[in-house]
């Protein structure tokens, strides 16, 4: 099961009324303003953002700042869902204006004694969500630490592959364009574009656009 919202199979009136337990106050952030920073800390809060857009960035030990996650309304963030790595920091900051709601961690997970099915289903959600994102920053940073561009790429293509709706041919469609996947990356567009049809001439991979299809998967990480 993927659950994509922390509200998940809860109705608007149920949610009224047990919201005021998480403690919740709202934020509003302007374009380009820092909305988070954090780093392995035990977490304190959860929070989702209610409108706009922002982008989760990591900080290694180096001093390298990669993309991680673009963030749209009713996504997740924060302590909850980073990895156990010493040394990175994470950075959350707005790419339009943005509300973001801030609920308390300790009130979602040890709830008061009337604990309804609500208040599960939300936990339960919570947990969920955390495992989905966990994978996904391990992907991510696992994609990022490729020796090249032809292994991210490959590598990134081989997981789309195994994930995404194929058609008849084999075909799949990533579910970004090819400068989000760039910056996903963290190469040139211009380089990793060479590399694509590169791969295409030595039949590795076909496609247009943003439909793939991988051929030898086996060449990925090598």
């Amino acid at each position: 099961m993927r659950i994509t919202n922390v509200f998940s199979q809860i109705s608007k009136e149920s949610m009224e009324k047990i919201l005021p337990c998480f403690k919740p106050y709202w934020k509003e952030y302007s374009h380009g303003e820092t909305i988070l920073t954090y780093g392995t800390s035990a977490p304190s809060q959860v929070e989702i953002l209610e409108s706009g857009k922002a982008r989760l960035e990591i900080l290694n030990e180096d001093g390298d700042v990669f993309l991680i996650e673009h963030l749209e309304a009713g996504d997740v963030f924060g302590e909850p869902f980073s990895l156990p790595l010493e040394k990175f920091v994470y950075t959350v900051t707005a790419e339009e204006d943005c509300r973001v709601l801030f609920m308390n961690y300790n009130h979602i997970i040890k709830p008061c004694a009337n604990l309804c099915e609500h208040h599960s289903q939300i936990i339960s959600n919570l947990f969920i969500m955390a495992a989905q994102k966990s994978q996904g920053l391990a992907l991510h940073i696992s994609l990022l630490h490729q020796s090249t561009i032809r292994n991210k790429v490959l590598s990134y293509l081989s997981y789309a592959s195994t994930v995404c709706k194929k058609n008849a041919d084999g075909y799949f469609t990533i579910p970004m364009s090819l400068v989000a996947l760039a910056e996903y990356l963290s190469v040139d567009r211009s380089a990793m574009m060479r590399e694509i049809k590169a791969m295409k001439a030595e039949g590795l991979i076909d496609g247009n656009k943003r439909e793939f299809k991988v051929f030898e998967s086996e060449f990925i990480g090598h």
